[in-house]
């Protein structure tokens, strides 16, 4: 394996989410260490369904957020959270100025409440017409373009869409942006508020759902008893993440800044993107991903190359909680690792899969683990066993609708 740092490179300085396990640092380490899942049944699209919504304490320091923002109001929910996410990795990172950022975050979904709004509004109103502002409110650019807004950034904006992969494919796109010498600093990731009746509906009609509203788990990725049954919950968020592109002596004067001050201060090194890759395969099934998961083999392969190492600590998975997507990624696994597993955890049991946001929420894990030296453990039982270790890599997957895979590789 090796540990060599190159003399530049692409490293995380800052991280912002809000979701079903918290809303800052702070409440979001103390959600990983709290016992049981943030999951709870509520009405919605006619039945009793269990989903991963930001919680009462969430809600308030959202709303607090956007009562400063008076413009923000009539929005879409993806905005109020990738904007409240975006302003907290900025303020992480330390940019008290954001001019020159590039801003590169997605969803999968985009604006769905605020477009069902207006087509039901549409479709009810005998005169068929609609606000002025339906349709910029609700193209897919714009989230970044109202997070370049929040930043007051001059950079570029753009938003994308991969599905359940969207964020690690921004923050692909946000490497290459800072390695091909076009800028210095990106703001990365994504945000998703599917909890619609007609985004769960299309769920459904997939029959991924988890059918059990009132079980202690809901969620079990990698637990189905036979292996055969579909536990997918959906949850809303947001996950942002700061990029920075330093020379080794910039790296290690903040590392020095760090130990000084006892610490992590703004602009601290959180963690150096080690390697990255990403794949598509052919569409044979439902939702494009094949029983043997060759797109996250391919991706997993390539992330190793590119950081030059044959294995990992740690291994955040995608594992949605779906028969097909939990055996297809652990396969895929075991052919890339063979008897020396990584340690295998996840926090859609905690939080749901948020889609578009998904993997930017397991970033901002995976740098938990980094941090802190420990991963949640399974509530229930699993076909693999975790052996305690040093954690200094850790491995994010992430694959959506149209068998896009991605894996970022963090280096401590």
């Amino acid at each position: 394996m090796s540990s060599q740092r190159p003399e530049i490179a692409v490293y995380v300085t800052g991280a912002g989410s809000i979701s079903a396990v918290g809303w800052d640092p702070r409440s979001v380490l103390d959600g990983y260490r709290t016992p049981g899942t943030r999951i709870r049944p509520r009405e919605q699209a006619g039945r009793l369904t269990p989903v991963g919504a930001l919680s009462d304490s969430a809600e308030r320091q959202l709303a607090a957020f956007l009562g400063e923002r008076g413009r923000y109001a009539d929005l879409d929910r993806t905005v109020h959270l990738a904007t409240y996410a975006a302003r907290q990795a900025a303020n992480s990172a330390g940019w008290h100025v954001s001019g020159d950022a590039a801003v590169l975050v997605g969803s999968s979904r985009g604006a769905t409440g605020l477009f069902e709004r207006f087509h039901s509004d549409f479709l009810t109103n005998p005169d068929r017409k609609t606000a002025p502002l339906a349709s910029p409110t609700t193209t897919l650019g714009n989230i970044a373009n109202w997070v370049a807004q929040e930043l007051h950034t001059e950079g570029p904006a753009s938003e994308m869409s991969s599905t359940c992969s969207t964020s690690s494919y921004a923050l692909g796109t946000g490497m290459a942006w800072l390695m091909s010498g076009l800028g210095k600093r990106a703001i990365v990731g994504g945000a998703e508020a599917p909890l619609t009746d007609f985004t769960i509906a299309q769920m459904r009609a997939l029959r991924i759902l988890a059918a059990d509203a009132e079980c202690e788990y809901p969620c079990r990725p990698c637990g189905a008893d036979d292996g055969s049954r579909n536990t997918m919950v959906l949850g809303e968020g947001a996950g942002m993440l700061a990029l920075e592109y330093l020379e080794a002596n910039e790296v290690e004067w903040r590392e020095d800044r760090q130990r000084n001050e006892r610490g992590e201060l703004p602009g601290s090194i959180l963690a150096r993107i080690a390697g990255a890759g990403f794949s598509v395969e052919a569409i044979e099934t439902n939702t494009s991903v094949s029983d043997e998961g060759t797109a996250l083999w391919r991706s997993m392969r390539q992330a190793l190359s590119r950081a030059e190492v044959d294995t990992v600590d740690v291994i955040v998975t995608h594992t949605p909680g779906t028969a097909l997507g939990d055996r297809s990624e652990l396969n895929a696994i075991r052919r890339v690792f063979g008897s020396r597993t990584p340690v295998l955890t996840s926090n859609k049991w905690l939080i749901g899969h948020t889609l578009g946001a998904s993997a930017a929420l397991g970033i901002e894990y995976a740098l938990n683990i980094l941090r802190t030296q420990r991963w949640v453990e399974y509530p229930y039982p699993v076909p693999f066993t975790n052996t305690p270790c040093q954690v200094r890599t850790v491995l994010v997957n992430s694959v959506g609708f149209g068998g896009n895979a991605a894996s970022v590789l963090l280096a401590r």
